[in-house]
């Protein structure tokens, strides 16, 4: 019997220092109303995975809820579940965090207590699904016909630009701050809001990078801002012995020439097949009301520069076959690309008009993003 006293004894001991090992601690409590039996799942998003850490069913509770966490010497970013919606958490060392929110609104209508960094994060949610919210209605409205491709691209770019400006004054406000990093990396569609390879979007980048590097050495997201922002600036100047960005736009100087596209008869034809002709790349939409006196001005070019000038028309027609009837006796290259709208040469081009047109040299260098005061045929003559 002794010896079984003195063997609880210890293992009470034991359990106590393993306790005290564990090392500081951050804390996430609070209430969700309307929860019925659903779990509330506490994860950790780190840079290259996804953790569950606790869990908690909310009708055994109440809807109440604690989760103790050992926390690190550097921000690092945490979500709560629940049904398929998630409350995105910022914790920096030992924190006591208070998040109160309803199940119905439990994403867009919650409150944190005891973190100002976490008020200014959930700003920056709210923004990215108030773009993400507008983007799917105004593709619904595209996709019905209302509006036409002109219009939608000119849509997407200014829900875009709203975004950034509301995400720059949170991250202006203090570059350090886990919403300014939080603010960078979102995404509409799959690509960033705020693009590196841009030369405005690559300042923003840079201070926050700078700004982590100060403050979280240690931190792996400091690392990767660092390379990142890098890699962008690395590119962006190989970009520049090229092209000049003011006039070419957010073009990656690795990826532009890589466009393969099928014409009227099914023959996918590539823009790098082109190299050693002079190049007018053209974005365009054979529906928009202005296509007709475009066409002609570029048949008149073409019809001057032949050989030595190349045109490759690429359409964003939503209907494939209008297309076809319409570029079916077309002279020069012209090509469809049948994800219309939804394209990646839109956003690496940075098309916001549509026509946006191009102009690259015999060894396949994008020389100039042609603008409408521009005397195309003046422009065309310094590069033969």
């Amino acid at each position: 019997m002794k010896l079984f006293r003195c063997f609880a004894v210890a293992l009470t001991i034991l359990a106590a220092v393993s306790c005290s090992n564990k090392g500081p601690e951050f804390l996430i409590q609070g209430k969700i109303t309307d929860a019925d039996t659903s779990v509330l799942y506490l994860e950790r998003r780190e840079l290259d995975k996804i953790t569950l850490l606790d869990s908690v069913k909310l009708g055994d509770t109440k809807g109440e809820f604690k989760f103790s966490e050992s926390t690190t010497s550097y921000p690092e970013f945490y979500v709560l579940r629940l049904k398929g919606q998630v409350i995105n958490l910022a914790i920096d060392s030992t924190e006591t965090l208070t998040v109160n929110a309803s199940q119905k609104t439990f994403s867009t209508d919650y409150t944190v207590e005891g973190s100002d960094a976490n008020n200014q994060l959930k700003k920056v949610a709210l923004a990215q699904y108030d773009a993400n919210h507008k983007l799917v209605d105004l593709k619904k409205r595209f996709d019905e016909k209302s509006i036409n491709e002109q219009d939608y691209i000119t849509q997407v770019q200014a829900i875009a630009n709203e975004y950034k400006d509301a995400a720059k004054k949170i991250i202006f406000t203090d570059l350090k701050s886990p919403a300014a990093y939080f603010a960078l990396f979102q995404k509409v569609s799959g690509y960033l809001f705020f693009d590196p390879y841009d030369r405005t979007d690559y300042k923003v980048f840079a201070a926050v990078a700078t700004s982590w590097d100060m403050f979280y050495k240690d931190s792996p997201r400091s690392k990767q801002l660092h390379d990142y922002t890098l890699t962008a600036m690395k590119v962006r100047k190989q970009s520049e012995m090229e092209i000049d960005p003011d006039k070419v736009g957010q073009v990656d100087a690795t990826e532009y020439y890589k466009i393969e596209l099928p014409d009227v008869n099914g023959k996918n034809i590539s823009l790098a097949s082109l190299k050693g002709k002079a190049v007018l790349l053209d974005f365009t939409v054979y529906q928009d009301e202005n296509s007709p006196r475009h066409n002609m001005e570029l048949n008149k070019l073409y019809a001057k520069y032949k050989p030595n000038l190349e045109i490759y028309q690429v359409s964003f027609d939503s209907e494939a076959h209008l297309w076809k009837n319409a570029a079916v006796n077309i002279p020069w290259i012209a090509v469809h690309d049948q994800r219309s709208v939804n394209s990646d040469l839109i956003f690496k081009y940075n098309v916001q008009n549509l026509p946006t047109v191009f102009l690259l040299n015999k060894d396949g260098e994008i020389v100039k993003r042609l603008l409408p005061k521009d005397n195309i045929d003046a422009e065309i003559q310094k590069i033969l």
